[in-house]
């Protein structure tokens, strides 16, 4: 199966901007005695981040052209179409992606 990932203009102006072409997916989870929340989280890194989290992290690079996604050796599902978005909520700048999940 073959995934295709897009950017939409907003956000690769972010990345241009940051001078961050770069998308990490992670998943960050939190854990207490009573339950445990685990959520996708995207952030943007540096090029020379890149050969520490392939080799020593074994992240998995695809290159779209513009941007690469790096994607977290753990299992999650994607669709076969992946959207990278920016939303802004007053001040705050945030990632958006749709076709990912747990």
């Amino acid at each position: 199966m073959s995934i295709e990932f897009t950017c939409d203009g907003r956000l690769l102006d972010r990345m241009k901007r940051k001078k961050r072409t770069n998308i990490v997916v992670e998943v960050a989870t939190s854990s207490t005695s009573d339950f445990e929340v685990s959520e996708i989280f995207l952030r943007l890194c540096r090029d020379g981040d890149v050969p520490y989290l392939t080799s020593k992290k074994r992240y998995r690079a695809v290159d779209c052209g513009d941007f690469k996604v790096l994607l977290p050796p753990y299992k999650l599902e994607y669709d076969e179409h992946v959207r990278f978005g920016q939303k802004r909520v007053l001040f705050l700048e945030m990632m958006t992606f749709e076709g990912i999940r747990l």
